[in-house]
């Protein structure tokens, strides 16, 4: 059985090397080029010269990080609600929050909640976790359109003052402002000191130009972060008379209309944690600019008529600022009428997460829940009617590649036979199968009665709804592993594409792996055990003629079995 959808291919025992061994073209050395004309004596020939200094090729990389939640319906081993049976976080990475050594067993970083697991509905995914970013202790991660980008705040004392909105109807401040454009950038009031509060500055268009323009952004941000009670500090617009509208419960919103002469826009916040230190909060931005704006069908009904003096005219050019005023990053131009084709803008605080070899084993397996977790899977206690489920988040870091979902090491052993699992093996045995007690022999039938979903879950949000939602592989983990990866023996391993095309870069999707004993199964699994690795493995798509072909046969199997979480994870499920 191969993996039906999105054109999946199945490869027999591809040798391939684990997610901790990064793929790499290969690296060449700097290279320079130079002539020179030369003269002899008193000689005077003509001569001339022609040099290309400091050449050089350096190779790109290929990285692939994979971050993951991990829940199971069924007992909770160890706290406060330990023995009771409920589904429940068993472990997930990146994981910052806790009270003790380990964290809740909930997916987040640096307090930005990004699991479908729990209580918190995550105003972001795990695929949207910011795991390939590099930015600096001073710099905050945006990302618009498939794009990334490192920024620093801009700085001052009063971030009231820097808006410059004295007369109540406009920016003073034309650093600030461009024309036809809307600005965004986030600014942080000391300037000299490393705590501080940061403030998110949009501004729209610049004062003193013949045209108007309607314009909306809503704001939305993790979850339990200070910028949940931050505030409109400045409202362009402030005087009682205002068309303007500012909103600020849950979610932030700013409608704005304006004539040529003023600007519009405010300023919102403080957007930081609560105690005042750099850090520890994300924000989603959707400009809804032009003809999309929340008040522009009041303009074009004529509701604005008896004050709006001028034309009309739309934003061209979404912009952030990097550190300063001058320094203008480009996110979309060419913006339509319509404000059609603009996409949401994201910040973090906190970004980049560590993979592969990196990463700490298997504490990094640890949670509040289960503080002796040894593999990613781990359950001694399996009975009829648990489950339990996984979604791993994919990011391709600086290249666009190709991905394999891999499995191995794949066994099974009966454990000590029990008297009612030799009564249910006696009663399915069938024909040809023992008929006394002395017969029988258990080599184990777990994987026979574990089933298995594993799918594209499109919203990360560890549940898989058949009805939007494209599966992967439905069936038994025997299915899974001995038809899909073909897997013959515990030393073989296994490959299978997701997809045909190329993921591009720096953008994350999940994969969900799901499984549960059905409660009709019965004693027959008592005491039985399951072994198996997964993982996944990416090559580059640019000149791979062949994909899943090119792996170096020097990378075994073995090579990648014994790895860590990016190369393979270890599950055992263990009825008793």
């Amino acid at each position: 059985m191969g993996f039906p959808a999105r054109g999946m291919r199945r490869m027999r025992k591809k040798n391939t090397i684990g997610l901790s061994r990064r793929r790499v073209l290969a690296s060449m050395g700097a290279i320079g080029v130079a002539s020179a004309g030369a003269g002899l004596g008193t000689t005077a020939y003509f001569s001339d010269e022609e040099s290309f200094e400091g050449n050089s090729l350096a190779a790109g990389e290929l990285d692939l990080k994979v971050d993951w939640q991990q829940t199971y319906d069924g007992p909770i081993p160890t706290g406060e609600n330990a023995g009771q049976v409920k589904e429940h976080a068993v472990n997930a990475y990146p994981d910052t929050s806790g009270d003790n050594d380990y964290g809740d067993g909930l997916q987040d970083l640096n307090g930005v909640h990004y699991s479908g697991a729990g209580e918190i509905d995550p105003v972001f995914n795990a695929a949207e976790v910011p795991a390939c970013c590099d930015c600096g202790d001073d710099e905050y991660y945006v990302t618009y359109g498939g794009e990334s980008y490192c920024i620093e705040p801009l700085t001052g004392d009063d971030p009231i003052e820097a808006y410059e909105n004295e007369t109540g109807v406009r920016s003073e401040n034309e650093d600030i402002q461009g024309e036809s454009r809307s600005t965004v950038f986030l600014w942080k009031d000391a300037p000299d000191d490393e705590d501080g509060n940061i403030y998110l500055f949009i501004v729209q268009d610049a004062k003193d130009t013949e045209t108007g323009g309607t314009a909306s952004y809503v704001i939305e941000g993790a979850p339990n972060a200070q910028w949940e009670s931050g505030s409109w500090i400045v409202e362009d617009d402030d005087g009682a008379s205002t068309d303007d509208e500012y909103m600020e419960n849950g979610v932030a919103e700013g409608h704005w209309v304006w004539e040529g002469a003023n600007t519009d826009g405010g300023v919102f916040g403080p957007v930081n944690n609560d105690d005042g230190t750099l850090g520890d909060f994300a924000l989603r931005l959707t400009p809804e600019l032009n003809q999309k704006a929340g008040l522009y069908d009041e303009f074009a009904n004529g509701d604005y008529d008896d004050w709006f003096d001028g034309s009309w005219s739309p934003l061209t050019r979404l912009v952030v600022l990097d550190g300063s005023a001058s320094n203008v990053i480009t996110l979309e131009e060419g913006i339509e009428d319509s404000g059609e084709g603009v996409e949401d803008v994201t910040i973090h605080s906190s970004c980049g997460i560590d993979s592969g070899v990196e990463l700490e084993t298997p504490a990094v397996f640890r949670s509040e829940n289960y503080p002796e977790q040894e593999h990613l899977v781990q359950f001694d206690d399996v009975k009829p009617g648990d489950n339990g489920e996984i979604t791993f988040s994919l990011h391709l870091c600086d290249n666009p590649g190709y991905v394999w979902m891999t499995a191995a090491n794949f066994s099974e052993n009966g454990g000590t036979l029990t008297e009612p699992e030799i009564d249910a093996i006696l009663d399915n045995a069938g024909n040809d199968g023992p008929t006394t007690v002395d017969e029988v022999e258990d080599s184990g039938h777990l994987a026979d009665h574990v089933e298995v979903t594993v799918w594209y879950d499109e919203d990360c949000d560890n549940v898989y709804d058949e009805e939007v939602e494209e599966a992967i592989f439905e069936g038994t983990l025997r299915d899974l592993m001995e038809n899909t990866f073909e897997l013959e023996d515990d030393e073989d391993e296994g490959m299978v594409q997701l997809g045909e095309d190329c993921y591009p870069a720096r953008a994350g999707f999940c994969i969900g792996f799901e499984w549960w004993v059905p409660t009709e199964v019965g004693n027959i699994i008592q005491g039985d055990e399951a072994h198996f690795d997964l993982g996944f493995y990416t090559e580059q798509c640019r000149h791979n003629e062949d994909p899943g072909n090119t792996v170096d046969g020097n990378n075994t199997a073995n090579d990648t079995a014994n790895g860590t979480v990016n190369g393979t994870e270890n599950g055992t499920p263990q009825p008793s």
